[in-house]
């Protein structure tokens, strides 16, 4: 529905980084052994605050395409 003026209120649910900068115990499915993992490469351990500005900013981009429908269709 169309909000009534009030901040608009969600609640967003951010999956954790896949990797870590931590070595891992692991399992090779090509030799089937155990293994250690490292992964290399830069990692962030929380991307949830980085998150925030892209959601405001696609929520923002959303809104303004659905009022645009809603002025096309009262033309």
């Amino acid at each position: 529905g169309i909000t009534n003026g009030l901040p608009l209120v969600m609640q967003v649910g951010i999956k954790p980084t896949p990797s870590i900068y931590k070595e891992q115990h692991s399992v090779s499915l090509s030799q089937k052994e155990d293994t250690l993992l490292t992964i290399q490469g830069r990692h962030d351990p929380c991307v949830a605050l980085r998150a925030v500005p892209v959601i405001e900013a696609v929520t923002a981009l959303v809104i303004l395409d659905f009022l645009g429908d809603i002025d096309h269709e009262l033309r």
